[in-house]
């Protein structure tokens, strides 16, 4: 007699995709509240992090993802016992902090796909040191249901076929988490890999709680990404490439979680880089350590690296090898080789710790 289980509901936080043809980081604006479509400027701020982000990686073997359910049978002859997983995705409503789901989870080969938007963060959030926060990013999250039938096989058996078929682990880069859990006895346990994240900017930058006017943004946010950053301003361009790779994984994910040792790093690039891992990773866990400077990829300028916590006020970044060492720890591949240490590291040993962090911003 076949046996009808109960469905199992698992969800762990924030995600969506449709599927696309292209191979890139690709920004959603479809949730952004309006913010990206007044303040071009901004976008256009945002398309050259992403596109200078794109530049470094190599998305081409992230697989497509098609098989937005998975069955598993087991069983010599029928009645064969079948299990059956239903995935969808969630992702965080960057322009109002609301939890958003889609059940179709497909999305084409080497294609992450991040929601950004803007919204009023200073009053209820502060950063590192009690900084005002610019920005937070991260990675989605995914649910998964399942259910089946009893039948002749056994329901490990079944698990075991289904999870042969499994794609959203995408064979290559980061794990971003695991849904995991038991039906029928059976533990069954699915590697998520990168797909989509979301990222959101500050748009209360003189924190009164309520979302600023253009004028108050204009003074307060430098978002030309083509000229000097201004005295007194937060750069946009710098803080959307640090929120960008925390959506990638950086700071947030299962793979940068098992490389972290309370402040210590144990990824080999990176490592090699900064010729240490002790005391690389700050002490929230998420971040490369304030002060923890590196060689920018476009000119070779001594800075600190993007994924430290702050940005100095009227200053920029740019990406540097260490934060591509870190996409490269992670496993992500990068079209970027990481260069030998050697003279570099003398000048890393005599800079670190001299630059002034005070009136910086907090990134999260």
């Amino acid at each position: 007699m076949k046996k009808l289980l109960p469905m199992v509901l698992l969800i762990v936080a924030s995600l969506l995709p449709l599927y696309s043809a292209e191979a890139d980081v690709v920004v959603d604006y479809s949730e952004d509240g309006g913010f990206f479509t007044t303040n071009t400027v901004a976008k256009a701020a945002l398309e050259q992090a992403v596109s200078d982000i794109n530049s470094v990686l190599d998305l081409s073997s992230l697989g497509a993802i098609t098989n937005d359910t998975l069955t598993g049978t087991s069983g010599a002859s029928a009645p064969f016992t079948t299990l059956n997983f239903d995935f969808d995705y969630s992702y965080t409503n960057p322009s109002t902090g609301a939890n958003e789901t889609i059940a179709d989870t497909t999305l084409g080969a080497g294609v992450i796909r991040i929601f950004a938007g803007a919204r009023i963060l200073n009053n209820t959030t502060l950063g590192p040191n009690g900084n005002n926060v610019l920005g937070q990013g991260g990675p989605g999250g995914s649910g998964l249901s399942g259910g089946g039938t009893a039948g002749m096989g056994t329901f490990a058996d079944a698990v075991a076929n289904a999870a042969a078929n499994h794609q959203h682990a995408r064979g290559t880069g980061p794990t971003m988490f695991s849904l995991s859990g038991d039906i029928g006895g059976a533990a069954f346990s699915f590697d998520m890999g990168p797909t989509v994240g979301n990222l959101w900017f500050d748009s209360d930058t003189d924190n009164d709680n309520v979302a600023d006017t253009t004028s108050v943004l204009n003074a307060n946010w430098h978002f030309d990404h083509t000229t000097p950053v201004a005295a007194g301003k937060s750069d946009f361009y710098s803080v959307a490439l640090h929120e960008t790779l925390h959506a990638l994984g950086l700071g947030g994910s299962a793979t940068w979680g098992d490389l972290v040792s309370g402040t210590d790093w144990l990824g080999a690039d990176a490592n090699s880089i900064a010729g240490s891992g002790i005391g690389l990773i700050d002490s929230g866990g998420a971040h490369i350590a304030s002060n923890t400077l590196s060689l920018t990829l476009d000119g070779g300028v001594l800075q600190e690296a993007v994924m430290t916590p702050s940005l100095l006020i009227g200053s920029r970044k740019y990406l540097t090898e260490l934060d591509v060492a870190f996409l490269r720890d992670i496993n992500y591949l990068t079209v970027t080789a990481i260069p030998e240490p050697s003279s570099f590291l003398a000048i890393l040993v005599l800079s670190a710790g001299t630059l002034v962090t005070r009136r910086s911003r907090s990134m999260r």
